[in-house]
């Protein structure tokens, strides 16, 4: 089982039905937007979400049509990112002031991933103990949130086991997007991460996450190269920046190529950490990672003068 299912229409003729439906019923379109929520976060289509989220809000403006405010809070949570401060208020008191269940199994995640690190620990809390009596995957997704770093305040050993029980269950449902959250919530919680990443890469991998496979990869490099395992750590920055120079992730290209220069210094092969490093200074607007680099081209020259 999966919460992904489209129904009976694809990508193309959802974004089409709620363009025609913004021009003559908004109350139809508002309620697609919440019928395809499952779909479009189960096949990582964020970006076409918010834009019909940001549609329909545009229309609505500050107005929660009656008998529709789970509808509009899917709405704010797709679109929060250009959502009015009044509308991301409504959505905040539609679940301040319902008393039962989210009628749509996917509102709880959603709304947990999007406003839940925002929002105070007993507020999640609450919406959590609300929903946990819901169907399969609703159950699952809660132990997802009481599990997910940055969500709740569980303590690690609670944390890690809520994970794995979301985990179990996701499987036991054949949903890879709900096991993959699962276990990028695990590698940050648990004390021998290896697996869980190595799980996690070939999941993101299937589902075409391009930019989350390359972080992933990256991570695992990490560890490999600490483990002195610098064939395997050069193997998985390697990958990683075939991806990112694939998927046109610049971010994802300065942090293979800043890995692969510490593999290189590691075995010695000093001229190739550097070329690594001037690519990634080559590259324009990554403040960050061009900070990285030169302190890594630090440690590179002290590694050359003490050749």
């Amino acid at each position: 089982m999966s919460l992904g299912g489209s129904g009976d229409l694809d990508g193309d003729q959802v974004v089409s039905a709620i363009e025609r439906a913004c021009e003559s019923d908004l109350r139809t379109a508002l309620r697609l937007v919440a019928r395809y929520s499952a779909y479009w976060w189960s096949n990582g289509l964020q970006d076409e979400a918010a834009a019909a989220a940001e549609r329909v809000l545009s229309m609505l403006g500050r107005t929660v049509p009656v008998g529709l405010d789970e509808e509009y809070l899917l709405a704010v949570v797709h679109g929060a990112a250009t959502a009015e401060q009044e509308q991301v208020e409504l959505a905040q008191q539609i679940v301040l002031t319902t008393t039962g269940p989210f009628r749509y199994s996917v509102t709880v995640l959603l709304w947990s991933l999007v406003f839940g690190p925002f929002e105070p620990a007993a507020v999640i809390e609450d919406v959590l103990e609300r929903n946990e009596g819901g169907d399969a995957w609703t159950r699952a997704a809660v132990e997802l949130c009481r599990g997910y770093p940055g969500l709740t305040t569980a303590a690690p050993g609670d944390a890690v086991q809520a994970l794995r029980t979301a985990l179990g269950r996701f499987r036991m449902l054949e949903d890879r997007w709900g096991m993959f959250l699962a276990l990028n919530g695990l590698r940050q919680v648990v004390d021998e991460p290896l697996d869980v990443i190595t799980e996690a890469i070939r999941l993101a991998e299937h589902l075409c996450l391009a930019e989350e496979t390359a972080l992933l990869l990256c991570e695992r490099a990490d560890l490999y190269r600490r483990q002195g395992k610098l064939e395997d750590a050069h193997e998985d920055y390697s990958h990683a920046l075939s991806i990112g120079e694939h998927a046109d992730l610049p971010e994802s290209v300065a942090a293979a190529r800043i890995g692969l220069s510490r593999a290189a210094r590691g075995t010695g092969n000093l001229p190739a950490a550097r070329a690594h490093l001037s690519a990634v200074l080559a590259l324009p607007d990554l403040d960050v990672a061009h900070h990285e680099a030169i302190l890594e081209l630090t440690a590179l020259n002290a590694s050359e003068a003490s050749a």
